[in-house]
């Protein structure tokens, strides 16, 4: 529940918040794009990890990890949890959300309150809770959460949580710098530039020698089993439904005229005004002040005499609301009943006395119904809908939960079952290789591998808030290697570029001992015995290889790793065979480096420095308080996770 709340806020404080605090805080996005896994796949509550005697459950990290796979799968499509909780998911998510106890914790026994005012004012803002005024909408709010299958409390400790950690971190990652000083042989060092050669050695080039023999080719299949096993695959069905599928009255007379009533501030008349305005502390000096314009003296020039700025002293397009925020319900009143060029008397706020002239009145007359028809009509038949999908939505779960089968409920609503073979969970299926997942089956996929065997079936999101699907899982086809006999011929032939592979592997060891040894790279490959392809330069620069990120070949990146005059091998794409690079130069010219560089590079050092700052108060947070793990919980979850079966 917690990673829901991730897509709805954006945070300022720097790298480690993400890194540290995924569970509170992360990247803004749309509230439409998230959709809140089902929790059919969670634990029963068991406890995997305590926080100075908070308890954290299985079924809140198992929430977690969901989140975690949906996040993967938009960088990665077909990815499965299995492969997230293999590449650390798992241990990092307990590890966030420990993190986030204990920092919860340290706030409570240090007095850091947040007010019940401040959450409904940032509840109030979250877009996805505004109606079509763009105001905080109680339906609207109450809808996202039972399409989310969250409580309000939920809604409310998470965001208390997230404002705590600003105010913890904030401070302590704010104008975090380096010195000019130690900024400047970093600098130097990102305009250092390197020069060399690099050699492919591909395993093509090898000869493919002999077939391998029986008792080689179970070896070998022994050895690589993990990659002849065929991941889960699962047969479903589903029902896709949208607002195309529900039959929504329109808008009636009535309902027509009272949204236009009830939006007055967008189609009733209204007044806005431009003021002068001076604040000053002391009574006697507010009356000079009036008795200086009001006998003739031009205001602005007044105020500019007293330290003001003409810009400090208007307010332009303010109405009573906004203008009596500022000042108070009784000078409001005064300002906006007094006429155009009216000079009011001095008056008192808790600011001071203020002195107030009216310089504009804009009057906009209110905009007739039938001027609006369409506009009105168009937005109530969209709320009207929302709220038709949110209901039929909300009645195929009530039935799910009631008891009635996928048949009953599909049969009931009238809708069109649709059936898949054994698929992966990237859609792809052996038994129909010409099978194609349409649009819809992919965000339903998601969902279905998160079922156990007898589950009864879910709803699950294929666009939120637009498109949904009632999903069933018909069969499951384990994890399971293929056996020898029915690839014998694609582990032959792996074997074969497998040896080429080790072949190629020996002689570019070879090459890159003679080039070690002091022999030029061109005559250490004219010596391997086979063709090889020429050397190719390579030249690049430190600070071009880090702007580049990840997209740096292999060789490059390993230049800047490397002593000059050595040799060093690193693998071809794919397992194809070798590269033997040779650093032949490091060149470095210091007067390159100017204070603008300097600066930049600071900068940079900036985003590091606060997320070490952060990192060693977390770690000193985390030292008051205890954690203990139940191993074989965490097991347990990473085992039920990683095969959808509960123990």
């Amino acid at each position: 529940m917690i990673t829901f709340f991730r897509r709805l806020f954006s945070s300022k404080l720097g790298v480690v918040l993400a890194m540290l605090f995924v569970v509170l805080i992360g990247a803004a996005f749309a509230l439409a794009d998230v959709s809140a896994p089902s929790g059919s796949f969670l634990g029963g509550g068991d406890t995997v990890v305590s926080v100075d005697g908070r308890n954290v459950t299985d079924e809140e990290i198992a929430q977690i990890m969901a989140r975690a796979l949906q996040n993967a799968r938009e960088e990665q499509p077909g990815i499965d949890m299995a492969t997230v909780i293999a590449n650390g998911g798992l241990d990092q998510a307990i590890d966030q959300f420990v993190q986030s106890e204990a920092l919860a914790a340290f706030a409570g026994d240090n007095g850091l309150l947040i007010s019940k005012r401040l959450i409904d004012r940032a509840i109030a803002q979250i877009p996805a809770f505004q109606g079509l005024t763009g105001n905080f909408d109680e339906a609207s709010f109450r809808q996202v959460l039972i399409q989310q299958g969250l409580t309000e409390d939920e809604v409310r400790s998470d965001l208390m949580r997230q404002t705590l950690v600003g105010l913890m971190l904030g401070p302590i990652t704010a104008g975090a710098q380096v010195p000019a000083a130690v900024a400047r042989p970093y600098t130097s060092l990102l305009l250092e530039e390197r020069s060399g050669q690099v050699a492919a050695i591909p395993s093509s080039a090898m000869l493919q020698g002999t077939p391998p023999t029986d008792d080689e080719l179970q070896s070998f299949y022994r050895d690589n089993i993990s990659d002849y096993t065929l991941p889960e695959r699962r047969a479903v069905r589903y029902a896709a439904f949208s607002l195309a599928d529900i039959t929504v009255p329109a808008p009636t007379e009535e309902q027509i005229r009272e949204y236009h009533e009830a939006n007055s501030d967008t189609y009733g008349g209204s007044e806005t005004r431009t003021f002068q305005q001076i604040i000053l502390a002391d009574q006697a000096d507010a009356q000079a002040f009036y008795a200086a314009v009001n006998g003739g003296a031009d205001f602005g020039a007044e105020a500019v005499e007293r330290g003001f700025s003409l810009p400090a002293i208007q307010i332009s397009g303010a109405t009573e609301e906004s203008f009596e925020r500022t000042t108070s319900a009784t000078i409001a009143a005064a300002a906006f009943t007094a006429d155009e060029g009216t000079l009011l008397e001095p008056m008192r706020s808790g600011l001071g006395w203020h002195i107030i002239r009216v310089a504009d009145i804009v009057n906009r007359n209110a905009t007739p119904l039938g001027n609006v028809r369409p506009e009105i009509v168009q937005a109530l038949s969209e709320q009207a809908g929302n709220q038709a999908l949110a209901q039929f939505y909300i009645d195929i779960e009530t039935a799910i939960d009631d008891g009635a089968s996928f048949e009953e409920v599909v049969d009931d609503k009238g809708l069109t079952i649709v059936s898949t073979p054994l698929v992966s969970a990237g859609g792809v299926s052996r038994q129909q290789p010409d099978f194609r997942p349409n649009a819809d089956l992919m965000p339903i996929l998601e969902m279905a591998f998160t079922l156990d065997d007898d589950e009864d079936a879910v709803l699950a999101p294929i666009i939120v808030d637009q498109r949904y699907a009632l999903v069933d899982v018909t069969e499951i086809a384990r994890s399971a290697p293929q056996p020898l006999a029915s690839i014998r011929q694609q582990v032959s032939q792996d074997f074969m570029r497998d040896r080429a592979s080790g072949r190629a592997r020996t002689i570019a060891t070879e090459v890159a001992a003679k080039v070690n040894g002091g022999m030029s790279l061109s005559q250490a490959l004219a010596e391997a015995g086979v063709t090889l392809p020429a050397p190719q330069p390579a030249r690049a620069t430190r600070r071009a290889i880090s702007q580049a990120g990840q997209n740096v070949p292999a060789p490059l990146r390993l230049l800047f790793r490397m002593a000059a005059n050595t040799a060093k091998l690193v693998r071809l794409p794919q397992n194809q065979g070798w590269f033997v690079v040779v650093l032949d130069t490091i060149e470095s010219d210091p007067d390159a480096v100017t204070p603008e560089l300097i600066e930049a590079t600071r900068g940079q050092f900036a985003s590091v420095t606060a997320n070490e700052y952060a990192e060693q108060f977390l770690n000193a947070v985390m030292a008051d308080y205890p954690v203990t793990r139940d191993e074989d919980a965490i097991q347990a979850l990473r085992e039920r996770l990683t095969t959808g079966r509960r123990n």
